[in-house]
């Protein structure tokens, strides 16, 4: 099977000829790849003299190496060297018609965003406050995000894109950041709507979202999205319990202990990697990644220590 064949086979909840790896990013590249770096990040290359479509090639480039090193079955288009005069739609829209180019059939690309509400940080308060005081005026910002990003989508397919990424995050390690009713108010039908959308352009839709996802997660999988990542297990989130309750219904990815990647044992490294190949694996519908992505500081080292597992665990026959 080709990577791309494999990724298909997972997100359609079948067995491939093995479990297929990516991570949703991987930004710890220098040590591995002639210290280049991306663009539009901390630490990036030098600007001077480079044409934004250069810049953005590059980006692809590093991306695509990664992958063929990493035998990764899916390419997420992220970084884009965020140019004056150039929108985000357009550098994505431009950088996934290169991935394209350069992997052709072999590899799956995906695009992201996600018009859904996620934890806002410093401005929980004041989004509090907006949903209290003015949750109609809340509601019609949540529809203007959904048919702004819908329309990026469009353009994003048209390049190239096999599917989506949807990286809003909603949850903290105790818990979502909104009540479950409050949830089903304020994101679930606009990520619903979003889905619905996708699986109608017949791509994929991964939704990605770190924390305690127990309380909401039944809606999230009646959402209809093709994967769960990432199965955070410094949340608690379990995937064997998962697996056994939601493992006919959405693919699963990830699960990987990313505290112990930065500073466990090769142990508990290992032992993470195990657990999470042995339980998400069976019956197919599995994709094994990291609970998060490969972040700037993380000894590579420990993705080596993964990959090695994938390897040894990852065939079905």
């Amino acid at each position: 099977m080709t990577h791309r064949e494999r990724a298909t086979k997972a997100l359609q909840l079948g067995i491939p000829d093995y479990v297929p790896t990516f991570e949703i990013d991987f930004q710890e590249t220098a040590a591995w790849f002639g210290g280049r770096t991306f663009f539009g990040i901390a630490g990036e290359p030098d600007r001077i003299g480079k044409t934004p479509q250069e810049m953005n090639r590059h980006n692809a480039q590093l991306r695509v190496d990664i992958a063929r090193r990493l035998e990764h079955s899916i390419i997420v288009s992220s970084f884009v060297p965020g140019c004056p005069g150039r929108s985000y739609a357009e550098e994505s829209a431009e950088q996934i018609a290169m991935l394209r180019e350069l992997v052709g059939s072999e590899i799956m690309v995906l695009g992201g965003g996600d018009p859904t509400y996620e934890i806002p940080g410093a401005e929980m308060m004041s989004f509090v406050e907006k949903l209290y005081d003015d949750p109609d005026g809340m509601k019609e910002e949540a529809q203007r995000r959904v048919d702004g990003t819908l329309e990026n989508f469009h353009r994003f397919k048209s390049a190239g894109a096999d599917g989506f990424v949807l990286w809003s995050d909603y949850a903290f390690n105790a818990g979502p950041f909104l009540s479950p009713d409050m949830f089903g108010e304020f994101i679930t039908p606009y990520l619903k709507q979003t889905i619905d959308e996708i699986r109608s352009m017949d791509c994929y839709a991964i939704k990605h979202t770190d924390g305690n996802l127990m309380p909401v997660i039944d809606q999230i999988v009646a959402c209809g999205p093709h994967a769960l990542h990432s199965i955070d297990p410094m949340a608690g989130m379990d995937i064997r319990g998962i697996k056994a309750q939601y493992g006919r219904k959405i693919c699963l990815i990830g699960n990987v202990h990313c505290a112990f990647m930065q500073t466990g044992t090769p142990e508990q490294i290992r032992e993470s990697a195990e657990y999470a190949m042995m339980h998400g694996k069976p019956g197919g519908g599995y994709i094994f990644s990291t609970s998060n992505v490969v972040f700037k500081g993380m000894p590579l080292e420990s993705y080596e220590i993964i990959q090695d597992v994938w390897r040894r665990m990852r065939h079905y026959a």
